[in-house]
């Protein structure tokens, strides 16, 4: 069994509150505020940026071959979305791409296969959180991704696994509903709360490790009430790892998150049990190995920017805008698409080899020494840029109008005009720095999505 080699993860900017969000409904809520992917995103683009911080900390992805997505909210259904995560983070054309999805439990069921392969494999954990207006899934959920590398000399290893399965009927979704239907939390923890408690005891016990032995323990499940109940029955003693508060569930991406949270601040030597409820129950023990002293930390989840709860409802398409008079969006060819793999996907321009100039897009011909055939693979997609110049259109289609487009000029060389996202068109400035994220361009009306590459705020760069 290979253990986690290096994990990223990824939160969107987006914070709504919650009780803004219940007040419209006539419901209560907890306070605080939950993360809402942008109306660009997706599980798929949260998983390229999770998967992109993942991969970062390997030497080389040579060794990777397969990659594996779960999530409970597909973007893209009978045509897989893994093997869109493996163009966009440039893993080999020989790496084997999955889907694992449509249930929460799948988020789990991607960490013990890539765990389970021969060779290197990256798993990828991503969900948008939907509920029904006014629901607890809708306030208490939240959207992210995580993603971890597995194989040989492991940063963490996994020391045991251990697995339940029920057919609880606590939750569920028909194909094409909003948000899921669930049964009372209290019947919920009944059942529940035993089988994770039992996983969890035959994860320990296989390890040979007791609950005094761990620095940590990591519980996921729908229901807080269960997992309060858990914690409580394990002996409530130990740091809980929870990111409700910042977040809220995130669904397939939860248990992920939650197990960076809590290995970021692991110490060689340390344990840490995580307990997942879901169709059952699941539970595995870790432990650090020295190499966890060498590996960069997550950046600790900020405040985010304020979503409006209107704004949320218009991005989730729960409520409609008066569509803009303009043309219908074409959908992407598909032999277009196949012949320019490396650039759509990956972000991958040129260089001339005689006089090195960048070209985006990829070029035959160097515009600068016009150098035909002289050109090498270059990748952009992780090159911090400043916007050279930019204009707001206010008449484009767009879930979050007016849409800013900017020219940006790449560190070290290189010029290209993309859209800007996460901004607010009138705090775009020249020379803002930003950087490339995978994002969603446009639907077509036959329901083709378009995704390609746009540039955002480097923050920690804004004055």
């Amino acid at each position: 069994m290979n253990g986690i080699v290096a994990w990223g993860t990824y939160v969107p900017r987006g914070r709504l509150d919650r009780r803004e969000l219940a007040g419209m409904f006539g419901v209560s809520a907890p306070g605080g505020k939950r993360s809402v992917a942008g109306p660009d995103e997706d599980a798929l683009t949260m998983g390229v940026e999770a998967a992109r911080l993942a991969v970062a900390g390997l030497d080389s992805v040579d060794a990777v071959d397969s990659c594996w997505f779960a999530t409970s909210h597909a973007p893209m259904l009978d045509r897989g979305n893994a093997p869109s995560i493996t163009a966009a983070i440039d893993l080999p054309d020989t790496v084997g791409s999955y889907d694992t999805g449509g249930s929460i439990r799948s988020g789990v069921a991607t960490l013990r296969a890539a765990s389970s392969q021969a060779g290197a494999a990256v798993a990828v954990l991503a969900d948008v959180r939907y509920g029904k207006p006014g629901s607890d899934d809708e306030a208490n959920g939240g959207d992210a991704a995580a993603a971890f590398v597995f194989g040989p000399d492991p940063a963490v290893e996994v020391l045991s696994q251990a697995s339940l399965s029920s057919p609880v009927m606590d939750r569920w979704r028909a194909e094409g509903d909003v948000g899921s239907s669930t049964w009372d939390d209290r019947w919920t923890a009944e059942h529940q709360v035993p089988l994770m408690v039992q996983a969890a005891t035959d994860a320990l016990k296989s390890a040979g490790v007791t609950e005094s032995d761990l620095a940590a323990l990591v519980v996921s499940c729908p229901s807080a009430r269960v997992e309060q109940q858990v914690v409580k029955a394990l002996g409530g003693t130990v740091v809980e790892t929870d990111t409700r508060g910042a977040v809220g569930y995130a669904g397939t991406a939860d248990v992920g998150l939650r197990t960076i949270a809590a290995l970021d601040r692991l110490a060689p030597g340390e344990r840490v049990l995580v307990v997942t409820g879901a169709d059952g129950a699941d539970a595995m023990v870790l432990r650090a190995t020295d190499r966890i002293a060498d590996l960069d930390r997550n950046p600790t989840v900020d405040e985010g920017t304020a979503v409006p709860a209107s704004t949320y409802l218009l991005w989730r398409g729960l409520v409609e805008r008066a569509a803009v008079r303009r043309p219908p969006v074409e959908p992407p060819a598909a032999p277009a698409v196949a012949r320019n793999e490396d650039w759509k996907f990956a972000f991958t321009g040129s260089q001339c080899e005689s006089c090195g100039t960048r070209h985006l897009p990829p070029q035959r011909v160097c515009l600068r020494c016009g150098a035909t055939d002289q050109m090498s693979k270059v990748a952009m997609r992780d090159v911090a840029a400043t916007v050279r110049t930019f204009t707001i259109d206010r008449i484009a289609q767009s879930l979050n109008p007016p849409v800013v487009v900017g020219v940006v000029d790449f560190d070290g060389g290189g010029r290209y005009r993309c859209q800007l996202t996460d901004v607010v068109a009138d705090d775009v400035r020249v020379g803002d720095r930003v950087e490339m994220v995978y994002r969603l361009v446009s639907i077509a009306p036959n329901g083709v999505k378009n995704y390609f590459w746009k540039a955002r705020p480097r923050l920690e760069e804004q004055s």
